[in-house]
């Protein structure tokens, strides 16, 4: 019995601390970019995309993080941070693809943010599994948002009305709050006039 309670524990602190922001020696993004707009589709289910949008990676966290929320105005979005590396942070995004296709068709944008921590190859093969909008942050822009949100540790989420204003985080806890939790606000954002 005992033996057991030492495992689970073991596991759970292994998972969290496998998805504390994990510090990076990747070069820095070799591209000078600087569109917002779509620079890459991979075509998914049903009409569904993942597209990959950029800010200059000359931009500090706080400047790249408010570029990417002004692409959202007037529309309700849904921002997750995580990585390609993060166990929970892929689970989520399947938990969270029951009730993505409902959401979108009533107008919510689905925003992932990850750091130079996601190997780019990777980040951007997983792409065609993910739908909605994705940036690739430089470490210094991903670890300076992190920090100056308190974010601990990934999967963390927050979402915004469309005023811009946050109608929902839990970037400090961290963690999927749940299906029944984001599709609750989602929907109550949505219908806020």
């Amino acid at each position: 019995m005992y033996k057991k309670i030492f495992l689970l524990s073991a596991l759970l602190l292994t998972t969290v601390v496998a998805c504390k922001n994990k510090p990076n020696n990747a070069e820095a993004q070799a591209t000078a970019e600087t569109t917002e707009q779509t620079s890459a589709t991979a075509d998914g289910e049903n009409g569904a995309q993942a597209v990959i949008r950029q800010v200059d990676p000359n931009l500090s966290g706080a400047e790249a993080l408010e570029t990417i929320k002004k692409n959202y105005t007037g529309k309700v979005a849904f921002f997750d941070f995580w990585a390609t590396w993060c166990p929970p942070c892929r689970a989520a995004m399947r938990d969270v693809d029951q009730i993505k296709p409902e959401l979108q068709k009533q107008g919510a944008v689905f925003v992932y943010i990850t750091g130079e921590t996601s190997p780019e190859d990777e980040w951007k093969n997983s792409l065609t599994d993910i739908h909605g909008d994705h940036y690739r942050l430089t470490d210094k822009q991903w670890n300076e948002i992190n920090n100056n949100l308190h974010v601990p540790g990934i999967p963390a989420y927050f979402l915004l009305d469309r005023k811009g204003e946050i109608a929902f985080e839990n970037l400090t806890e961290g963690g999927y709050p749940g299906n029944e939790v984001v599709k609750e606000m989602i929907t109550k954002a949505l219908n806020k006039k």
